[in-house]
């Protein structure tokens, strides 16, 4: 009997659906095709392989069932984000074996797995900007990445509850709750004009955290708190001396972290120096953990 790849996909689908991935054999997805083991392994090199291709099909399912949504007539904008967070919240219920509770899997550091899965954080977090751009409008835009931030931890730890204690929370009222608190958030926001925390670049890092190519990301994480760094320093309320010299010591810092072998001991005195300055240590600590992680 001939299988296609597509049909082991819709049976892996299923059984990792029914019964998640350590409790889903190979045998189990061939004896439901009605092949061999061995014809399985002609299409993916082993079990972790097959979830990367069931869990990248579910996603684009996800996507495309979400897009359709958003085509469907609404009496309003905000009928339509409500039916997206009660299609998020019932979706990721029915697949959550595979959606969801992959963190703790050996298929979550596989080498197919993790950059999929990096693409597909990314793709979400896209998605919740711009449907709380077409909720809100261009008025929410400066804080349009802390409101994305926000809403999906809300997202997150409500889904939590309802796929732990599914006779605990109704998922209809949760997305209205959700919302409301939106709601709240975003007239709060508008009204008084607070500095925005997270900015594009701060998206830009959270798509890549574990990408390859960490290397360029963590220059220009380094660069940016140096640039933050330079611009509190103009403001700190100190005498000119003491500015002069935090700014040598910052100079110096700055040149010793672009090296390609900095020296280490040197790097930790200027940062302990700087971390006196209360103005400048949030920053410096930042930093800190950034230049001197791995080392």
């Amino acid at each position: 009997m001939i299988v296609t790849k597509q049909e082991i996909i819709r049976s892996a689908t299923k059984l990792f659906k029914e019964r998640g991935f350590l409790s889903t054999s190979i045998q189990d997805i061939a004896d439901d095709c009605r092949i061999a083991k061995g014809s399985v392994y002609k299409y993916f090199r082993s079990k972790e392989d097959l979830f990367s291709e069931v869990f990248d099909h579910c996603q684009n399912a996800y996507f495309e069932e979400a897009e359709r949504l958003k085509l469907l007539p609404h009496p309003s904008a905000r009928d339509m984000f409500l039916q997206q967070i009660i299609f998020r919240f019932q979706y990721f219920l029915e697949y959550k074996f595979i959606l969801v509770e992959f963190a703790e899997l050996p298929i979550q550091q596989d080498a197919k797995f993790h950059p999929l899965r990096l693409r597909v954080r990314g793709r979400l977090m896209k998605w919740h900007k711009d449907c709380l751009l077409s909720m809100y409008g261009e008025e929410i835009e400066p804080y349009l990445w802390d409101l994305a931030f926000i809403y999906k931890a809300l997202l997150k730890e409500y889904q939590f509850w309802i796929i732990q204690e599914a006779n605990l929370l109704s998922i209809e009222e949760t997305a209205c709750f959700i919302l409301d608190k939106l709601d709240v958030l975003v007239k709060h926001l508008i009204a008084t004009g607070p500095k925005p925390m997270l900015r594009q670049s701060a998206f830009e890092r959270y798509i890549h955290w574990g990408a390859e190519g960490g290397e360029e990301e963590k220059t220009e994480m380094i660069e940016e708190l140096l640039g933050e760094i330079q611009m509190t320093l103009q403001d700190i309320q100190a005498g000119s001396e003491h500015r002069r010299e935090l700014q040598e010591i910052l100079d110096l810092l700055r040149k010793e972290v672009s090296k390609e072998s900095p020296n280490g001991p040197l790097i930790k005195a200027l940062f302990a120096y700087l971390e006196k300055e209360s103005e400048l240590k949030s920053a410096v600590l930042q930093l800190k953990n950034i230049v001197l992680s791995g080392t």
